[in-house]
């Protein structure tokens, strides 16, 4: 189910998503398309080109298995285009770490250059809780976008852009045959061009984790003759966002639920889940790229 997974505190934190981008040659991607149009075009699920200025312009989904495929683009449509041999062109690849691992495919267009940048990645932080135990605060993020299919069958979508939160039932989404819960709540990290060579110094930012607490709480002898306080309680155990509360019932329904049960995300395990993928993928024996860690 993971790739390169690490454990902390009973979170599980995984890659679930990565981009990366390199450079390369026009005749070098010549004898790329070559080997996809000839030996390994029973592994081409769809090919396209597109002229959209946001768009590259050579598009590639590569099956995997049944239900598993990775995607490529080349020559990034805003690029400048040249009649120079030597002139390199944006080549992107993006794909679950969980699912694709180490296919021979993948490995072959890595293999294409020795200087790859980290864009954007998606951080899975998966704990074994119903979605329905969750109660989260929005912090700062302007929006949220609650998707419910029914009872536990839920999806909350907090923020937009660089550090946006996706929390939702995995056991659901993913069908899972497993005997407990599974609820993920998945962070989209986006980078301006993260070399990977220096992950040496990589660290995933520990702002960006949400305030996330379960269905538990402690009161005092006081809170029972505080009526209005207890219907908040049960208001926000209903899916009431705390952030529409007063700050002073904010501050006393958070002293509550953290003396209940405040997940505490660790950012040092994330960031641990990070360089294993990049560990995984750029340091195998026999591989084009190292990449030096501590």
């Amino acid at each position: 189910m993971y790739y390169g997974p690490v454990e902390d505190n009973n979170i599980i934190y995984s890659v679930d998503k990565i981009r990366l981008k390199t450079y390369i040659s026009y005749s070098l991607f010549t004898d790329v398309e070559f080997r996809f149009d000839t030996c390994w075009s029973e592994y081409v699920e769809r090919k396209w080109t597109s002229g959209r200025a946001f768009n590259f312009f050579y598009n590639y989904s590569i099956k995997v298995d049944e239900d598993v495929s990775f995607y490529f683009g080349f020559l990034h449509n805003s690029e400048k285009r040249e009649l120079n041999e030597d002139l390199k062109y944006n080549l992107t690849v993006e794909f679950n770490p969980n699912k694709v691992k180490d296919n021979k495919i993948l490995l072959y267009i890595l293999d294409l250059s020795g200087e790859w940048y980290i864009k954007r990645l998606d951080m899975a932080c998966d704990l074994k809780v119903n979605i329905l135990d969750i109660i989260y605060d929005k912090g700062l993020k302007r929006s949220v976008m609650t998707i419910s299919n029914g009872f536990d069958d839920k999806t909350y979508r907090i923020g937009k852009g660089n550090g946006h939160v996706k929390i939702y039932n995995k056991k659901k989404e993913s069908n899972l045959d497993i005997d407990y819960d599974l609820t993920r709540i998945e962070i989209t990290m986006e980078y301006e061009d993260f070399l990977i060579s220096n992950m040496i110094i990589y660290k995933f930012d520990k702002t960006v984790f949400p305030e996330i607490y379960l269905q538990k709480y402690c009161y005092s002898f006081s809170d029972y003759k505080d009526k209005t306080m207890l219907a908040i309680m049960y208001a926000v155990q209903n899916g009431f966002p705390i952030n529409e509360l007063s700050r002073a019932y904010k501050t006393k329904l958070k002293n509550m639920l953290e003396c209940g049960h405040k997940i505490k995300f660790n950012h040092i395990a994330a960031t641990q889940a990070v360089k294993r993928i990049i560990f995984g993928y750029f340091n195998m024996r026999g591989r084009k790229n190292f990449v030096h860690f501590r």
